[in-house]
């Protein structure tokens, strides 16, 4: 076991602990993770794996890749190395303490978030009184923080307007021409959320008199069977919305890092955070929004230092 090569066995880990336990779209990025590996560490045996080694894996990945994306190969190739310490395969753990680095990010992307006043300005813009249709979808992602492919699997069953609270179950899988529901991302996606007054009061009569279990945002064919979603749709729409309101142009998925950014600025926890988004722990919460946590914790400083300065 240990002369066998590293990049073998994370491929046959993967294929015991992943395939058919998690989505293709995850598959796929497991699968790229593999080849990363064989590409920067081809010949490493089981045995020369220490922490050294280890972070010098993610040194090499970091030198073309983002912080965020080394951030994501860290995670799954830690997964496959604290499985193989809690199996007695490794003595220690390689990955503990290890640093995270990356390229500069590329200014010319799209901003992830909005401010608080961006979005209310977004919010107040939205046309809710046809119906369903893409400012309702806008609404529901930037009201609940939900993955779009989660958004896109809601059923009116998924809302209990009498608790205000909304069950996350499932997903769509819109990058199938066939669409259709399949499970979560991870089993802590699967979760109960509060919804505010402003979904209640104006989105329950919306859906009222929609069949309980058929997705709200997807249409149906004339044959029957269901348009195919695509995210670029929905992404070209909110780029040109908030080109016209003049504020920061984001994706789909920026106002679900909109959501936990506005909550993590109102003091909310991070743990309740974490819950709310689905997140498989609170370390990824802290590590996607570790820019929000560093602005907060300088205003804690001048908050700390100036009620010392009223201690006489």
């Amino acid at each position: 076991m240990e002369s066998e090569l590293f990049v073998d066995y994370f491929k046959e880990w993967v294929e015991t602990y992943k395939v058919g336990a998690v989505r293709d779209v995850t598959l796929n990025k497991y699968k790229m993770t593999h080849r990363s590996l064989s590409n920067i560490v081809p010949d490493l045996t089981i045995d020369k794996l220490d922490r050294r080694v280890y972070q010098k894996i993610l040194n090499e990945y970091a030198k073309t890749h983002e912080k965020a994306t080394t951030t994501d190969f860290h995670h799954q190739v830690k997964a496959c190395v604290q499985d193989m310490f809690h199996d007695g395969i490794l003595d220690r753990d390689p990955t503990y303490r290890a640093i995270i680095k990356g390229k500069k990010p590329d200014h010319r992307k799209k901003n992830k978030f909005l401010q608080i006043d961006e979005l209310t300005k977004l919010i107040r813009s939205l046309d809710l009184s046809n119906g369903i249709n893409s400012d309702w979808l806008i609404m529901i992602i930037a009201k609940t923080g939900l993955r779009y492919a989660e958004a896109l699997a809601l059923t009116p069953a998924d809302f209990d307007f009498d608790q205000n609270v909304l069950h996350v179950n499932k997903t769509w899988k819109y990058k199938s021409k066939d669409g259709g529901f399949v499970e979560t991302k991870t089993s802590t996606s699967i979760r109960t959320i509060a919804i505010d007054w402003q979904i209640v009061g104006q989105f329950r009569p919306v859906i009222q008199g929609m069949p309980e279990n058929e997705p709200i945002f997807v249409k149906k064919n004339k044959d029957g069977s269901y348009v195919r979603q695509f995210n670029s749709t929905i992404n070209g729409y909110l780029e040109r919305k908030c080109k016209e309101l003049e504020i920061t142009i984001i994706s789909i998925h920026g106002l679900r890092h909109t959501h936990a950014s506005v909550l993590l600025a109102a003091g909310v926890s991070i743990h309740s955070i974490s819950a709310r988004l689905g997140h498989a722990n609170v370390t990824v919460t802290q590590e996607t929004y570790a820019h929000v946590l560093d602005d907060l914790k300088q205003k804690d400083n001048q908050k700390i230092i100036g009620t010392l300065m009223q201690i006489a």
